[in-house]
């Protein structure tokens, strides 16, 4: 303990520092010495550790004894029954301090089949505006080398103009590296984005989220992102303790606002703001569970509890799995529709939808929407959960095929050109400013006064709208004035769809 505490003293010193300038170039407008990383051609095809032997062993054997203890004392603090979590915040100091902590949230991963891991983590020493992206190579420690995903890095770089590879951010950065060894050792056959975020505005971290989101949405259970994080500095155990459950709290409830708001006020901190930021970001935008899954201080490790550092794990899952329907839910929604369509189009008695899952019992909203070679021939729907799924299915698509005021009835001699799709919503959510809306993953539905109007997201992609557009023409749908949207009175909701066809 003693040769413990004389190695915490120098130790601390050096985050002391490191953790002072990350908070500065997270917030300060002031002191930049460049406007946005510039770009580099070629970096290092091999990113070498700089940490090992300070922040973890630099001895293979003695870093893998040490992570498989971790992970093994971890055991027990697994989230049973929950699908595999698509976002982590996981601390960074060295690993005699905060190794514990990081193997809870990375024994929520063991053994998963993720594929592509982006890494995200705030700049330490070199301020810079913008994000630092390694593009192409292989991260190395101890334990072997990962190689980098440079696909995917590509796509990231061109959606994000402010992403660019600027070597002096990584040349030091400890907040990625010590990640790799973890991942390591719960992980097999994945290659890494690596990230370090400098100074990034709202709409920046925005638009990493939204890239983010189509990543994790297109490869489900393939795409984890790291936000690498500690929490309060250098207060003392009960006033950090009290702080950082506070900010545990904001992160678990999704309050972005708030946690945003109390982080430049100083009554919550954060050494990964910006990471952990846009982590909740994409959380949001999938409408995910986050859950606290532990947290300790310096103070527990050592006998110093006059000045420590908090830290702690988080896992950000996928909302409820009963929400995602498989494939052979969407096939019997499918089968119910096409044959409730031709007995009701034929004067036939319409059969009674059998669910055959307790999937298909639950109510959700849902639309149904019938196309003739290519063309709209009707679509209705549920906007809320009123029925359960396959008798809101059946309900719908007699409606859709005989009561779209827009449409003449479904003859018997179209049966054979009429192409069946299916939305199954997610709950709708309150859109207060309007840079939340995304187009492509999200419908939008506008009420004011008596007036309302809803549009699925695929129309925006369909029609090629932009976000602008794309509010006009749902105030159009709804009989209202194209701005509408603009005014105070009018309600604005989000919502996803999970959208499958014949």
């Amino acid at each position: 303990m003693q040769i413990l505490r004389s190695a915490h003293k120098g130790y601390m010193v050096c985050l002391r520092l490191a953790c002072a300038l990350c908070l500065i170039f997270a917030f300060s407008p002031t002191g930049w010495t460049q406007t946005k990383p510039p770009a580099v051609s070629e970096p290092p095809a091999v990113l070498k550790p700089v940490v090992a032997g300070l922040f973890y062993p630099a001895d293979k054997r003695i870093l893998e004894q040490k992570i498989n203890g971790y992970l093994k004392e971890a055991a027990g603090k697994v989230q049973k029954g929950s699908a595999s979590p698509f976002g982590l915040i996981s601390p960074h100091a060295g690993y005699d301090y905060s190794g514990r902590v990081a193997a809870v949230a990375y024994r929520q991963i063991q053994g998963k089949p993720y594929r592509t891991v982006f890494l995200l983590a705030a700049t330490h020493y070199v301020p810079f505006q913008g994000v630092s992206i390694y593009p192409s190579g292989a991260y190395e420690t101890p334990l072997g080398k990962i190689p980098v995903d440079d696909q995917t890095s590509a796509v990231i770089m061109q959606r994000c103009g402010f992403a660019r590879f600027y070597s002096p951010a990584f040349e030091r950065e400890h907040s990625l590296e010590v990640q790799l060894p973890f991942l390591q050792k719960t992980l097999e056959s994945f290659k890494v984005v690596p990230m370090v975020m400098g100074r990034v505005g709202e709409s920046e971290y925005r638009l990493l989220a939204e890239t983010l989101t189509t990543f994790v949405q297109k490869n489900p259970g393939r795409s984890l992102i790291i936000a690498s994080s500690d929490m309060s500095h250098f207060h003392p155990y009960q006033e950090a303790s009290a702080m950082d459950r506070a900010t545990l709290g904001q992160i678990e409830s999704a309050d972005l606002k708030n946690l945003t708001r109390n982080i430049e006020r100083g009554t919550c901190e954060l050494c990964g703001v910006q990471p952990v930021l846009t982590l909740m970001k994409v959380a949001e935008n999938l409408a995910g569970k986050i859950r606290v899954l532990d947290y300790a201080n310096s103070g527990d490790v050592t006998d110093d509890k006059s000045r420590v550092v908090g830290y702690g794990a988080v896992a950000f899952y996928p909302s409820d799995e009963r929400a995602s329907l498989g494939e052979k839910e969407q096939k019997a929604l499918l089968q119910v529709a096409r044959r409730t369509l031709e007995a009701h189009v034929t004067g036939r008695p319409v059969p009674r939808p059998h669910a055959g899952s307790e999937k298909l019992l639950q109510k959700r909203g849902l639309f149904v929407t019938l196309e003739k070679r290519g063309e709209l021939r009707g679509c209705i729907g549920y906007i809320k959960p009123v029925l359960p799924l396959a008798d809101a299915v059946a309900e719908m698509t007699v409606s859709a095929s005989s009561r779209d005021p827009r449409f003449p009835p479904v003859t018997q001699q179209e049966l054979a050109d009429i192409h069946i799709e299916i939305s199954v919503l997610s709950p709708m959510r309150r859109i207060d400013d309007m840079r939340d809306v995304r187009v492509g993953l999200d419908g939008l539905f506008i009420v004011k006064g008596g007036a309302s109007g809803l549009l699925l997201p695929q129309v925006a992609t369909q029609q090629r709208w932009d976000k602008e557009e794309f509010l006009r023409q749902t105030c159009i749908k709804a009989g209202l004035p194209p701005n509408a949207w603009r005014e105070k009175e009018t309600e604005t909701y989000a919502f996803t769809a999970q959208i499958f066809s014949e």
